[in-house]
């Protein structure tokens, strides 16, 4: 009786397991499915934006020529009223065409493949500070390094923009006489204490700024599409796309873009880059 009963049992058991795995794999398959549909949706999202910004700009570029036009030649016929008008219409049509050229580069970073080469990013990151170097100068910004950084496989075009969006971010989103910005690389293993990522996948790095810091409420909701924490005028302006563009372009080199923050107390932003392109 007893070898029965455990028969019946290891027979349960087997069928519990087999009945375990079979769900197991029809949620793997619904699974890839999705994402296979959500691939394709985000693909067709990317050349909808693409084509629907770009069939928008001949029109809106044409407004603006013609509101200036009509600044140009008419203004002395207009009174004070008439021309503050056009000259509102001028200023919302080339926000206007920011917003779309912002859209467009959104789109590109979507439907475009990497073009992966062998990187120094002490080099890159030279190359960027160079190029910002007038507007640090002129508002008292200082850059500085850590350590050096490392030598990567990455799109150097897409890595030389996050390196100059975060950077610029850093500068504008600081109201302190002295702005200090500090780049780095963070070691394999407090990356791997912090949970930021598998050192033996991933280098990690940061931008960290001294300014007026994000309230962590806002976390998630700097990296959404033409979302701005601040007046239109304040820092600078901007359309709200810059770190949307970053993230997307962290993504496709398999990484991830986040920030860690205190109102008040600067900024570090943290992204990982794949070392497996």
């Amino acid at each position: 009786m007893e070898i029965e009963a455990a028969k019946e049992i290891r027979l349960h058991i087997s069928d519990v397991r087999l009945k375990v795995f079979n769900e197991l794999q029809a949620r793997a398959a619904r699974l890839s499915q999705l994402n296979i549909e959500l691939e394709r949706s985000n693909d067709e999202l990317d050349s909808f934006a693409y084509v629907a910004s770009h069939d928008l700009k001949e029109p809106l570029r044409g407004i603006h020529n013609y509101s200036l036009f009509l600044l140009e030649d008419y203004a002395e016929q207009l009174d004070a009223e008439g021309v503050d008008k056009l000259q509102t219409l001028v200023r919302l049509s080339q926000r206007m065409e920011n917003l779309i050229e912002s859209l467009l580069q959104l789109s590109r970073v979507g439907r475009q493949d990497l073009v992966v080469e062998v990187l120094d990013m002490n080099e890159l990151l030279i190359e960027v500070v160079e190029l910002l170097a007038p507007r640090f100068e002129q508002t008292g910004t200082t850059v500085t390094v850590s350590h050096p950084l490392p030598v990567i496989r990455g799109d150097k075009v897409r890595l030389r923009e996050v390196f100059n969006n975060l950077l610029t971010n850093a500068m504008r989103y600081n109201d302190r006489p002295d702005k200090i910005v500090e780049v780095g690389v963070v070691p394999a293993e407090e990356a791997e204490q912090k949970g930021f990522a598998n050192p033996d996948d991933f280098h990690v790095f940061y931008v960290r700024d001294n300014g007026i810091g994000i309230d962590p409420k806002h976390h998630s909701n700097i990296f959404k599409l033409f979302k701005r924490l601040h007046g239109q005028e304040k820092y600078g302006g901007g359309t709200g796309a810059g770190l949307a563009i970053v993230k997307k372009m962290v993504e496709k080199h398999g990484g991830t873009l986040w920030v860690e923050s205190i109102k008040g107390e600067g900024a570090t932003f943290y992204f990982s880059l794949s070392k497996n392109l």
